[in-house]
C-alpha cells in the first residue's frame, strides 16, 4: 500500500514537473521587424526580399498599407511596382501566409485634411532656399547642414543591402534624422517670419502657414507609428505562438522597436532581427 502510495506521489510530481517545463518552454510569438526599401536599389529590390521571405517562413505578413487596399477576404485590391508588394505577392501565391494591413487608417487624406501636406515639403523647400542664399544666420545654417548630413548617410545606407538597414546603429542614425527634421528644423523655421507669413489654402478652404503645416507633419509621424505598433500589438494578441513579419520603410524600425519592446511581456512576443534565421 505504502509502495503505491509513493508510486502515485512520483507520478504527481511528474506531472507537475512535465506541465511547468512545457509551459517555460511553450513557443512565443516571433515579431521581425524587418526595414525595407519601397523601390529597387543596388543590392535590394523584389528579388532579394523575397529570399528573405523565404528564409523567414512567416506565418503572418504585416503590410504597410491600411485596410483600404485590401478586400474584404484580405486579398490586395490594387498592385504597386514596390519591392514589397512583389516579393509578398510572389510568396503568398507558393506558401501559406495571412497578409494584414497594419498602418495609420486613411494617412494620406488625413494628412491633407490637417494641412501637412503639402505644407511639409513646401516649407523645407522654401528653408533649403534661405540656406542655398545664405540667408539662414549662421547656427541655423549649421543645424540644417547637420540634417543634411544626417540625411545623406541615412539614404546611402540603402544601397548596401539589407543587414545595412536593419541593425541597431541604423536605427540611431534614423531616430536622429526624424528628430533633426520634425524638432531642430522646425525650431529653425521660427526664427523667420516668412514661414508664419506664407499660407497654403487647404482643399476645405482653410489656410495654413507654412510654418503651422509643417509641425503637424511632425506631430502625424508620432501619431502614425503610434498607430501602427497599436495595430501590430492587435495582430500579436489575434495570432498567437506565430512568426509575424513586420515590413516597414526601414525609417520606421527604430520607433516601432521603442514603442513594442516595453509590450514583450504583456503580450508574450519575443522581437527577432531577420538575421537570426
Amino acid at each position: 500500500m505504502r509502495g503505491l502510495f509513493i508510486h502515485i506521489k512520483r507520478l504527481f510530481l511528474l506531472g507537475i514537473v512535465t506541465v511547468l517545463i512545457s509551459s517555460c518552454t511553450k513557443p512565443k510569438t516571433e515579431l521581425i521587424l524587418l526595414g525595407t526599401v519601397h523601390q529597387p536599389v543596388e543590392n535590394f529590390n523584389a528579388d532579394s526580399l523575397y529570399n528573405i521571405l523565404v528564409r523567414i517562413s512567416p506565418d503572418v505578413i504585416l503590410y504597410e498599407v491600411d485596410s483600404s487596399f485590401f478586400t474584404d477576404q484580405f486579398e490586395f485590391n490594387t498592385s504597386w511596382k514596390s519591392n514589397e508588394y512583389k516579393a509578398t505577392s510572389k510568396y503568398a501565391d507558393l506558401n501559406e501566409v495571412i497578409i494584414r494591413p497594419y498602418d495609420f487608417t486613411g494617412r494620406n487624406e488625413y494628412r491633407k485634411a490637417i494641412g501637412a501636406r503639402p505644407t511639409d515639403g513646401l516649407a523645407k523647400a522654401l528653408l533649403d532656399s534661405l540656406y542655398q542664399t545664405g540667408l539662414l544666420n549662421p547656427a541655423d545654417q549649421l543645424q540644417y547642414e547637420s540634417y543634411l548630413q544626417v540625411n545623406d548617410t541615412l539614404n546611402a545606407l540603402a544601397y548596401y543591402g539589407a543587414a545595412s538597414f536593419n541593425n541597431p546603429a541604423t536605427d540611431s542614425i534614423a531616430q536622429s534624422r526624424q528628430q533633426l527634421q520634425y524638432e531642430s528644423l522646425a525650431k529653425v523655421m521660427e526664427q523667420y517670419p516668412v514661414f508664419s507669413d506664407i499660407h497654403y489654402q487647404m482643399e476645405n478652404g482653410d489656410s495654413i502657414s507654412f510654418l503651422d503645416g509643417y509641425k503637424r507633419a511632425g506631430d502625424f509621424w508620432k501619431m502614425r507609428n503610434e498607430a501602427m505598433s497599436k495595430h501590430i500589438l492587435h495582430f500579436v494578441n489575434t495570432f498567437p505562438r506565430k512568426r509575424i513579419l513586420v515590413l516597414n520603410g526601414f525609417f520606421h524600425r527604430y520607433y516601432l522597436n521603442k514603442l513594442l519592446l516595453p509590450a514583450c511581456s504583456e503580450y508574450d512576443f519575443v522581437i527577432k532581427n531577420f538575421d537570426e534565421y
